[in-house]
């Protein structure tokens, strides 16, 4: 068993691109809706993919604008993107974006995650992971952004993250309780998505446990081709009680082939719920977060 973390250690060493660092700060890149459309509570569709680093290839554009148009997701929530550092490309004609990075590239790039909708949040928030990958010596990122439902005023939580990798159990279960900390202060529907790389059964427990105190329940899919590591699936979506699944609706789409991880989707209903309030959605903390438009 202590071959595995020196492999892991060797196919992160492999598989980065230059020297990354980390950023700085903690810090959002935003760039918004064309036209703002507004986020929908009886038919809220979500759409969350590990893109490994695609962003700019033809291949990947080509799968994501297919599912973009035949599936139409008011929310993206996007892992290992890749953007310049200064120009902010659109996404796609509907969607506004917030970008969260935990990698500086030697050519200035910025990798991390995204955030996509077709209106501007109220509130957003990159969270780095206190602890840090080997060799690379990286956080991991989650990003929180806040948006109104309509007709209902609620403020709906998107939490996006990128767990950390090639870590013990408790350094995972030390990133997962800062999120976790930090999702339970709102009060209203809150969806949890990302790459959670839980490739263990100790990692998927650690995450069931966080859940689970959130009042979160997993989205189920019948053909379900997530991608796995050691028989376990990376990539998960999360809802809370108020947020019900419409039916048919969680699928896997098995066929792409631009990333090593396959897209999901997901369409919501909002239903309310006893703690549910239409008036007090959540603040995010007031720590400084530099924010570019």
């Amino acid at each position: 068993m202590r071959l595995l973390p020196l492999l892991a250690s060797l196919l992160l060493v492999l598989s980065l691109s230059g020297c990354p660092m980390p950023p700085e700060h903690a810090v959002t890149l935003d760039h918004p809706a064309p036209i703002a459309q507004a986020l929908p509570d009886d038919d809220l569709r979500l759409l969350n993919w590990n893109i490994y680093k695609k962003l700019d290839t033809a291949e990947w554009q080509h799968e994501f604008g297919g599912l973009i148009n035949d599936f139409r997701p008011q929310l993206i929530t996007l892992q290992e993107t890749n953007l310049p550092s200064v120009l902010l490309p659109p996404l796609t004609s509907e969607h506004g974006y917030v970008f969260a990075p935990n990698l500086v590239l030697n050519d200035n790039t910025l990798s991390g995650v995204m955030t996509a909708a077709t209106i501007t949040p109220t509130e957003q928030l990159s969270l780095l992971s206190d602890v840090k990958e080997p060799i690379s010596n990286t956080p991991k990122v989650a990003l929180i952004t806040e948006y109104q439902l309509t007709p209902s005023n609620q403020t709906l939580l998107v939490a996006n993250i990128h767990a950390i990798n090639f870590v013990s159990n408790r350094d995972f279960a030390t990133q997962v309780q800062g999120l976790e900390t930090r999702l339970a202060r709102h009060r209203g529907p809150m969806i949890l998505s990302g790459d959670f790389n839980t490739w263990s059964p100790a990692r998927l427990k650690l995450l069931a446990q966080a859940t689970a105190r959130l009042g979160l329940q997993p989205v189920s899919f019948s053909d379900d081709e997530r991608t796995r590591f050691f028989g376990s699936p990376l990539d998960h979506i999360f809802h809370s009680r108020d947020l019900v699944v419409q039916p048919g609706s969680a699928r896997v789409f098995e066929q792409t082939q631009s990333s090593d991880h396959q897209p999901m989707l997901v369409g919501f209903r909002y239903v309310g719920s006893d703690y549910a309030d239409a008036t007090n959605g959540s603040k995010l903390d007031d720590r400084t977060i530099q924010t570019v438009e």
